[in-house]
This record gives structure tokens, sequence and C-alpha cells, in this order.
């Protein structure tokens, strides 16, 4: 059904409502000529703000203390002050998380602590931020998962992965999605055609046209 336009005759204003509005105006200009509202707060813009960031933090989560500052088309990195203490030397980057941040420099991926320093050499393809200890990164068409010393802590053989949320992670074998545990054993057969991470015990999932959530046993919910 389309969108419809609902009459109400308690909606239309009298002339009498339209002239007390228009001294109401008046009167309020001065201050709303000179305090003007942010983008995000004006009506139908409430999500901007978070679409301005929105790739550089697909996961959603709440960042560290450090958030993203973009200078022309180079990224670095702000404190609470608004003072750049990383600078702006990055092709791409993701927010800290775990005290480590996701960059891409020269077409690579690697991380950086919140001084700065690299952990490790820049070498992936693509990378996730961390949760729970860990990060998905692609290093020869095949995704893995690194520690946060840097090691490579779950091999490389996944055709797509995303970061470990509860101590699962969603992995696609083929054309199907599962889950593997920290130690990267598979949890949850890869079974599925969509999932999404999970999130207080549970995850949406879909095979074929059957859609549902499952509890970490990978067993439907009732």
């Amino acid at each position: 059904m389309g969108l419809q336009t609902a009459t109400n005759p308690r909606s239309v204003m009298k002339s009498s409502s339209c002239v007390a509005l228009i001294c109401a105006l008046a009167i309020n200009g001065f201050n709303a000529i000179h305090q003007q509202p942010a983008i995000a707060d004006l009506p139908g813009h409430e999500h901007i703000a978070e679409a301005l960031t929105s790739a550089n933090n697909p996961s959603g989560r709440e960042s560290d203390n450090l958030r993203l500052a973009q200078m022309g088309d180079k990224y670095g990195y702000k404190d609470a002050a608004g003072r750049i203490v990383i600078s702006a030397r990055f092709d791409n980057a993701y927010e800290f998380f775990d005290g480590l941040a996701a960059v891409r420099v020269n077409g690579k991926w690697g991380f950086i602590d919140e001084s700065g320093k690299p952990l490790g050499p820049m070498r992936f393809e693509s990378a996730t931020s961390f949760n729970d200890g860990f990060a998905a990164v692609k290093l020869g068409g095949k995704w893995g998962f690194i520690d946060d010393e840097g090691e490579m802590a779950i091999a490389p053989t996944f055709d797509d992965a995303e970061t470990f949320s509860e101590g699962l992670a969603k992995v696609k074998i083929g054309n199907k999605w599962g889950f593997i545990d920290e130690e990267g054993a598979i949890a949850i057969k890869p079974i599925y055609d969509e999932v999404a991470s999970f999130n207080d015990s549970t995850a949406w999932v879909r095979i074929g046209k059957q859609v549902g959530y499952i509890n970490e046993a990978g067993k439907f919910l009732q």
C-alpha cells in the first residue's frame, strides 16, 4: 500500500491561530537566527551524524576514547578534547576497539595502538575491528583471525568472516555461513545462506525462505 495523506479537520489552522503563530515567530526570530540547531537535531536528520561515521564503525559498537578525525582524504585520531593525537596519515581507518584500530596505508591493512604504534606490518588485504581479543583479517584471498599481540591465531582458510561476538565468529565456507569458536573449531555447521553475529546468546539466520533465531548450540528457537 502506498503512502496516503490523512485529512483531519482539527489539524486545519484557523485564521486566529495563524496570527498567533506569526507573532510567535516574530518574537523568537532573533533567537532562532542566532541559535541554529545542529543538523542531526533537525527533524528528519536524526541519523546524519551516524551515517557520516558508520562506514568506519560497521559494528556500531561504542568505540574507545580516541575518535576518528578526517583531514582531506586522510584519517587520524583525536582525543575527547578534540586534540589530534595521531596524525592524519591513513588512507582509511576504523574506530578504536580493545585499544587497537584497523588502518589502511597503500592498499594494505594493519593495526595501531592508541600511541600510533603499529601492531606488526601492514600486510592484510582487508580487516575488521577487534572484539573479544580477535580481529578478522584477509590474507592470500582467505580470512582468518589475529590476536591482540598481532599473531595469527586462526589460520586464513575461510571465504569470508566477521569479528567475534560472545565467543563465536560468523565464517563463510563456500557459499554457506556458520560459526567457529575461539579455537577455530566449527561450533555451528555452515548451512545458512545468511547469518548475523550473536547478541544476547541468539543469532538471526536464514536458510532459503526460512528465517529465525538460533541459540549457541545451533538450535532454532520456538
